[in-house]
């Protein structure tokens, strides 16, 4: 483990830094900020001692020295409450004081201006009531100079003139830079993770699905008049697990349906979930589509050939027909469909036989002049009496059917 991350792994996130998660980009933030600090300071402190105003010029090398060694404590501990502390405490006094000794904003370069990236600094590690007490006590602060300007102002002989047009553009500069620094990591990151939770909830649901939570908040259920829906189940798998030690039979599960993923998503077709070694996937949902059967039609054939490459048999059904579809639950959101053509469809896998895909007669229809298919007859499914099946022969593969 390098430097960086060893730094990382101790880095001890709080107040809205924590937010950001990631002890990586917290250890940027700070580390650029220390540093653009120490510059500024010296920066600023050169420029005193230049127009021969050595005791702020002092003062900007001691909190110069300050952000140093906040910078030493943040590599030794990890802890960011302290650089807040060290940060907030040593350049409160150093603005301050210079702004006085200087004699108010004209002479200082509207050195008070700092105190806004402190906010900011402040919001990053402390709770958000010390922020605003903060930032009161800098307005507090910035009132009563203002107030002052004129006792300040005549307390002291005039600087160069050049000191304070200088000034103003390296504290305005200085700011902006830190500022931007700042905004610009934790904005990088909202977006990483904004990403990432897009990603993950379309791993979930389907993207127009998702695309309505995110604007409305809620879906609405639709009805579908022409779906085309599918099961899978391995055969013999419960008995065959209880023999496999608990690793084997997951990542045997992962394997399979890993692949199933990937030959939904090349047919265009919609996984709807699993429950335990059964897979369910649809096909004219959420988007209607013309060949919806012929679509699932072909990804059960990629199914069997799978099934034929290794030690697992599967049985699969296809049912066609109208469902309801739509999310359900307002927590662990998923997309689900509902109706008689999936209770059909599971009906056509759980009576159909090993290493075969039966087909109801509605997809039959829908089929036949695209696949070769077998009759089986009628046969007694429970709950739905005497139904008229076929088998679909994968004597062929499809066109397009192969996952590049």
């Amino acid at each position: 483990m390098n430097f960086w991350d060893g730094l990382g792994a101790r880095t001890k996130l709080v107040g809205a830094a924590a937010a950001i998660e990631q002890p990586r980009t917290v250890v940027r933030i700070v580390t650029g900020a220390l540093w653009f600090s120490v510059v500024s300071a010296a920066i600023t402190a050169i420029l005193f001692f230049w127009f021969d105003e050595p005791t702020v010029g002092w003062a900007s090398v001691l909190l110069s020295s300050a952000y140093l060694a906040a910078w030493v404590w943040f590599a030794a501990t990890g802890s960011i409450l302290g650089v807040g502390v060290i940060v907030i405490v040593t350049s409160t006094m150093d603005i301050t004081f210079t702004h006085v000794a200087m004699g108010g904003y004209a002479n200082s370069g509207a050195y008070l201006m700092w105190s806004i990236t402190l906010v900011l600094v402040a919001s990053l590690v402390f709770p958000s009531h010390v922020t605003v007490s903060l930032a009161a006590f800098y307005t507090v602060i910035a009132v009563a100079m203002g107030l002052l300007e004129q006792t300040l102002h005549g307390g002291r002989p005039a600087p160069d003139p050049l000191l304070p047009a200088l000034l103003f553009p390296v504290v305005l500069v200085g700011s902006m830079g830190l500022l931007a620094l700042i905004f610009i990591s934790v904005l990088e990151r909202l977006a990483m993770e904004r990403e990432r939770a897009e990603g993950l909830l379309l791993n979930v649901l389907p993207a127009e699905v998702a695309a309505e939570l995110k604007e409305s908040g809620s879906t609405t259920a639709q009805g579908f008049d022409a779906v085309s829906v599918l099961f899978a189940d391995i055969v013999g798998f419960t008995p065959m697990s209880a023999s496999m030690e608990p690793e084997a039979m997951v990542a045997q599960l992962n394997d399979v349906f890993t692949y199933f993923d990937e030959l939904a998503e090349h047919h265009g077709v919609e996984k709807i979930r699993t429950i335990g070694d059964n897979y369910m996937v649809a096909s004219g949902v959420p988007v209607p589509r013309k060949d919806h059967a012929q679509a699932l039609a072909e990804m059960a054939v990629d199914m069997l050939a799978y099934a034929e490459s290794g030690p697992l048999s599967f049985r699969i059904g296809i049912n066609s027909g109208p469902v309801v579809a739509g999310v359900i639950g307002t927590r662990k959101f998923q997309y689900d469909i509902w109706g008689d053509t999936v209770n059909t469809a599971s009906r056509m896998e759980s009576h159909g036989e090993p290493g075969r895909i039966q087909i109801s007669d509605a997809t039959y229809e829908l089929i036949k002049d695209d696949f070769p298919t077998t009759p089986r007859g009628s046969i007694e499914v429970k709950g739905k009496g005497t139904l008229i099946t076929h088998w679909l022969n994968p004597t062929s593969e499809p066109a397009g059917s192969v996952i590049s």
